[in-house]
Parts: C-alpha cells; sequence; structure tokens
C-alpha cells in the first residue's frame, strides 16, 4: 500500500471512463495498447494528456495491487524521452493539459509525485541508454533532496539488474535474470542495494518521503517490466514468443 501519497487520491474525484478495471485487463495488453505509440500523429500534447489521465488511475490501481494503468503512464512518458523532449517541457505540458480527469486541481503532494515517477523514467531509459540525452533534459528543479534521491534510485536499481545479470552468466543460464528481476519486490530491491537501504533508514522519521521512495523503487521495477513486454511484443510479432514468456494477469498485492 502507499500510505502517505496514494491516499491523497480519492476515487470519487476520478473519473473511470479511460481504462477498464483489473484483472481483466492484463499487463499484457496495457503495453501492447500502446506499443506502437510511435508509429501514430501523436502530438507533445497528447502524450501530456496520457500522462496526465493515467496518473491518478495508476495511484487508485497501485492501492488495489494492480500496476495496468501505471505501465500505460510509464509507456507514455518513454515516448516523451525517445522524442527527447526536455522533462521541464514535458510536465509543463502536463500540467497545462486542458483535460482534467480528476475534476478537481491537484494537491502539491500529487503534482510532485507525478513529476517524480516522470524523473525516474527518464533518468532510468538514459541510463539503460548510455546517456543518450543530455542530463540538462532530465532535470525538472532544484530540490536537491528529490534529484539526489531519484539518482540513487535509478543507480541502485541499474545495479541490481548488472548483478542478476551476473549470476545468470555464472549460473550457466540457470537463473534467468530477466525472470528475477521481473519478480523482485520492493522490499527485495531493497534488501538487495545497500544504497536502498540507507535511504529507507533515512525516511523513518519521514513517512512522506518514505513513501515517494517506494513509488520510485516501483516505478523503476515496472520500467524495466515494461521494456521487458515490449521486447516480448516485438518477438511475439515475429512468432518467436513461447507460451511461458506471455505475461500473466496481474495477482492482487504482488505488483
Amino acid at each position: 500500500m502507499f500510505v502517505g501519497v496514494t491516499s491523497f487520491v480519492q476515487p470519487q474525484f476520478i473519473s473511470h471512463r479511460h481504462w477498464p478495471a483489473s484483472p481483466s485487463y492484463t499487463p499484457y495488453a496495457a503495453v501492447s495498447e500502446i506499443s506502437d505509440i510511435n508509429e501514430t500523429d501523436l502530438t507533445s500534447e497528447g502524450i501530456a494528456e496520457l500522462i496526465e489521465v493515467s496518473f491518478l488511475q495508476s495511484c487508485l490501481q497501485l492501492n488495489q495491487g494492480y500496476i495496468d494503468v501505471l505501465k500505460l503512464f510509464i509507456v507514455a512518458v518513454k515516448v516523451g524521452y525517445e522524442r527527447s523532449i526536455p522533462l521541464s517541457e514535458l510536465n509543463q505540458l502536463v500540467v497545462d493539459c486542458p483535460v482534467n480527469s480528476a475534476g478537481r486541481d491537484l494537491m502539491a503532494e500529487e503534482k510532485a509525485l507525478r513529476v517524480e515517477w516522470m524523473k525516474v523514467v527518464y533518468e532510468l531509459l538514459n541510463a539503460l541508454n548510455s546517456n543518450s540525452i543530455d542530463s540538462s533534459c532530465i532535470l525538472i528543479d532544484d530540490n536537491e533532496d528529490i534529484n539526489k534521491r531519484v539518482s540513487q534510485v535509478v543507480k541502485s536499481i541499474v545495479t541490481i539488474q548488472s548483478d542478476l545479470r551476473t549470476e545468470e552468466t555464472n549460473s550457466g543460464g540457470e537463473k534467468d535474470a530477466k525472470v528475477a528481476l521481473n519478480n523482485l519486490s520492493v522490499e527485495q530491491a531493497i534488501e538487495a542495494s545497500s544504497i536502498l537501504l540507507e535511504l529507507k533508514e533515512s525516511t523513518l522519521s519521514d513517512p512522506m518521503g518514505a513513501a515517494f521512495l517506494t513509488n520510485d523503487i516501483r516505478v523503476a521495477l515496472t520500467t524495466f517490466r515494461v521494456l521487458q513486454e515490449e521486447e516480448l511484443c516485438m518477438e511475439g510479432s515475429s512468432g518467436n514468443t513461447s507460451s511461458k514468456d506471455v505475461p500473466r494477469p496481474p495477482i492482487p498485492g504482488t505488483g
């Protein structure tokens, strides 16, 4: 559960007309629904609208143990990154989006959480792509605490991925790094990283900071899931995907 942050999101304020509820909506469908989004004539404003609409829906689903709509949020942000839209510019487009899916003005904490999720996706994708875009495109504000937290989360998750790949190599392929990363929980990620453990301990007296940290780690892990499922979608289109590789419907509490 996401106590301290998503508790601000009130269900009665949010329209549910945009996406179907879980569990009938599988994560495979969530990703494939806009997996070819770059092939459309979607404008920067259109990307911002997808982010705006999916954010609060993501929070509500996370409280129920699902990550389907969070994946849609991540894919939309990913398109912004792939088009080299500076994060500050994309965030402003989201803020200025005429679509108000909440039916009210977002609270400061909600806006802060949304842009921090966006920053996690941008920084993680950039780390995985050898910093293909200039770091200035990822800056969002002068808040050193936020920048440090996101950078450390991204660094830690990338390190965990590297360690799992090493384990796979050392096991002769017996251990699957992708499967292990896909199944990694937030708690397991913290236990596997001294940096994340230190960050967690630093937020013991800061419930809001602890909630933001938990969310950042979950968004980073889910971004890896999105990348893997996009890869499976592409392999599936060429007939190379085995049935055991196809993502299964979400199970409450395991996302």
